[in-house]
């Protein structure tokens, strides 16, 4: 459970360390989540229900990016 409110701006992108609303190409599956980089400094993002992934360059091929979540105060 998150503390404090949160605000999702649909049809919105916004930075890669902005958490978003994703959606899988492959199974329709909508998930929260984050780009994270590992050891090697890549972008990866993960479908949590198919394990499809994708390393990112700009912007993901196989998720299409629902909106974004912010902090509201």
């Amino acid at each position: 459970m998150t503390k404090g409110k949160e605000r999702i701006r649909f049809d919105c992108t916004g930075e890669f360390n902005e958490p978003h609303i994703y959606k899988c190409s492959e199974c329709d599956h909508e998930f929260r989540g984050t780009i994270g980089g590992n050891e090697k400094r890549e972008l990866q993002l993960n479908c949590p229900e198919c394990s499809i992934e994708e390393t990112i360059i700009s912007q993901p091929t196989q998720f299409e990016v629902v909106g974004v979540i912010e902090n509201a105060s």
